[in-house]
């Protein structure tokens, strides 16, 4: 069946959606500017201070800070936005809306965390090719601040820190960005188009282009268009979610082990090996998800028809 009756389609036109999402969004994101300002005089820092010096040799205090920023950040420009526009658009059935309402069987999340794992192996040949492209000065200079910022947000002396930086860069991202970028934005493209793989990969190249960091562009795209994908095959955005948390979680988890060895890291030789073995497994678990889409999605699913 349609997740989307006849009466909603009519109110709300794919385009509209997204204008309302883009509205919501803005409006969000002032708010957290404001909720960052009125944290920092609480805490007696100046926010734009705090950004401009950020690293991993700022004290704990500003970490702690920055990351309290950035949660505001992730909820009120990401989760609430795209929450709010379900609820105008689906009311009660909210959940339906972002294909929320059911979680497939366990194995699918197995095999799809598998399958993000080695699209995230094979998206490091693609950062390797990304870091021989020339950046102009204005995106140097910005690339540098975020590797500044990056670093020093992994910079986590206690478990205290590693909790709090899993929930902001792991738990909220994997929440708030699949609903907004496959739960609203691949599926109206899908609506409007007709076409899911497009969708897909217009949804991935808007999700890496909001990032803002111009050396991670290609990877970015890669791993958007590998959880559109699973997102797609699964009929289940819990699937993507749940993919997403892993990559960030096993990265963060990885600096609080080995503490330098990732946020020090600069653009790496490439595994031809791994990545060898990387392409492999996600043919292998692609071939099997396009499989379960097939016979299990597709037949039930109107809009895919």
């Amino acid at each position: 069946m349609s997740l989307l009756s006849s009466q909603e389609a009519e109110r709300f036109s794919p385009f509209g959606l997204l204008l309302l999402l883009l509205l919501f969004m803005l409006l969000g994101s002032a708010m957290a500017s404001g909720l960052g300002y009125l944290l920092g005089m609480y805490m007696d820092l100046d926010l734009v201070a705090v950004l401009e010096d950020f690293n991993m040799d700022s004290p704990a205090r500003e970490r702690t800070f920055i990351r309290l920023v950035n949660l505001f950040n992730q909820l009120l420009t990401f989760t609430v936005p795209a929450l709010i526009l379900g609820w105008l658009v689906s009311k009660r059935d909210w959940l339906a809306f972002f294909q929320l309402q059911r979680a497939p069987k366990a194995s699918i999340f197995g095999i799809g965390t598998l399958f993000i794992f080695g699209v995230f192996i094979l998206s490091l040949a693609t950062y390797w090719l990304n870091q021989q492209l020339p950046l102009p000065d204005w995106a140097g200079n910005m690339e540098e601040k975020a590797t500044e910022m990056t670093k020093g947000l992994l910079v986590m002396d206690h478990i205290g820190e590693l909790l709090l930086t899993l929930l902001v860069v792991a738990v909220l991202p994997a929440i708030g960005e699949e609903l907004v970028f496959r739960g609203i934005l691949q599926r109206q493209f899908q609506l409007s188009t007709g076409k899911p793989i497009l969708a897909i990969w217009i949804s991935a190249l808007i999700f890496s282009l909001f990032h803002l960091q111009f050396a991670g562009f290609l990877p970015r795209l890669v791993l958007g268009a590998g959880l559109g994908y699973l997102f797609l095959w699964s009929n289940s955005l819990w699937v993507p979610i749940v993919a997403h948390f892993v990559i960030n979680g096993m990265q963060i988890a990885g600096q609080y082990i080995w503490k330098s060895a990732l946020a020090e890291s600069s653009a790496p030789e490439i595994n031809w090996g791994a990545t060898a073995v990387a392409a492999v497994i996600v043919a292998g678990l692609a071939h099997y998800l396009r499989h379960y889409y097939h016979t299990h999605v597709k037949p039930n699913n109107t809009e895919t028809k």
